[in-house]
């Protein structure tokens, strides 16, 4: 069954679309979205028209033309800013939250005119602590760098899904169990974003999204995957058509 998970945050601005959309359906036909490479970098729209024409993590909407980023386990993460009405669309997994796509792309919406306390964000589904197991030595190398151990988050013992729809993942590596969301969550709030203004959407992409909605689960079972992408759109005005 597919999974269409909301975002209440979101959902209270009346002047924008989204979605969280299920694996392998494709994004808006007008849709920028970048040559994601876990990078940093975060780019205006109008460098990432035609879709993929630059490599990119994060894409920012100079007008109401959607901007999607395309996951399978990373974090999606939509903005908003509820003065300026700028959006913006970041793909966030270990690597690219370490680099510091998020903080990146707090700066760039700065820099156009956006104060972070007015930013609301919302993270999508991506794999959960019940399902991301880490590696000990990754973990122990990541929580040497002051700049990340604040918001590392993990589990000795793997937390239980209550919501899980299909079996949780098993340890491969004697690891840990990340929590990813937790750590982006963090790195939001220490760039500026108060913390009630971040939503969770609390989705699994390995044990809660629907089948081919997670690259981890096609490795252990090659079940395949499909990209699931996420957009956002500033929703078009009269002032827009004049």
């Amino acid at each position: 069954m597919a999974v269409n998970p909301h975002s209440p945050l979101l959902d209270a601005l009346t002047w924008l679309d989204y979605a969280f959309q299920p694996a392998g359906e494709p994004p808006p036909a007008d849709a920028a979205y970048g040559h994601q490479r876990h990078s940093a970098t975060v780019v205006n729209d109008s460098e990432n028209i035609p879709p993929k024409s630059c490599e990119s993590d994060g894409v920012i909407a100079s007008g109401t033309r959607p901007v999607a980023v395309y996951t399978a386990d990373c974090l999606p993460v939509l903005f908003a800013d509820r003065e300026t009405k700028i959006v913006a669309a970041v793909h966030a997994g270990l690597k690219g939250t370490l680099a510091g796509v998020l903080t990146r792309a707090v700066e760039k919406l700065s820099e156009q005119g956006c104060a972070p306390q007015n930013l609301v964000v919302a993270i999508g589904p991506a794999m959960g602590p019940c399902c991301y197991e880490l590696a000990e030595p990754q973990r122990a190398a990541i929580a040497q760098n002051p700049a990340f151990s604040r918001g590392l988050r993990w589990h000795q013992h793997q937390p239980v899904n209550p919501l899980a729809q299909r079996p949780q993942a098993t340890a491969h590596q004697q690891g840990v169990w990340f929590d990813l969301p937790a750590l982006a969550t963090q790195m939001l709030v220490e760039a500026g974003v108060p913390a009630p203004q971040i939503d969770n959407v609390n989705v699994c992409t390995y044990c809660m999204a629907e089948s081919g909605s997670s690259y981890r689960f096609n490795t252990h079972f090659g079940s395949g995957y499909r990209s699931r992408y996420s957009w956002i759109r500033r929703r078009p005005t009269p002032e827009d058509a004049a």
